[in-house]
């Protein structure tokens, strides 16, 4: 069974976004800040982290550094409300996997994850 963190300070895109996922038979944890997510990614082992790009304190591309010096072996997708594409394109280059814009578009998503998940195996 696939394993997803979903990283957010928006509650209602969790939830959503967690109801979405679910329904496609991942299980899925949340945090909504980076710190918590490092937390939880110390307690448990996930296969995909998806992550918002800005968010209070630290933001997704922290999130993305702290995971790669752990050699943390999880996909992860950043989702931003943000244009910089800038920021996005930092986010490829430590290591996401793809970027995707909010309002987001969640079978877009989830071909993401399952495309990753496979090539992974």
């Amino acid at each position: 069974m696939t394993h997803i963190l979903i990283v957010d300070d928006e509650p209602m895109l969790i939830e959503e976004l967690q109801e979405s996922l679910e329904l496609e038979d991942f299980t899925v944890s949340t945090a909504e800040a980076v710190d918590a997510a490092l937390q939880e990614c110390d307690r448990c082992s996930f296969d995909v982290v998806i992550t918002d790009l800005k968010m209070p304190k630290a933001g997704g591309l922290e999130l993305i550094r702290q995971l790669k010096a752990r050699d943390y072996p999880a996909v992860i997708f950043v989702v931003s409300g943000h244009g910089a594409e800038s920021n996005r394109e930092e986010a490829q280059r430590l290591g996401a996997a793809a970027c995707f814009a909010k309002p987001l578009d969640v079978d877009d998503l989830i071909e993401a994850i399952n495309q990753n998940l496979s090539t992974n195996v």
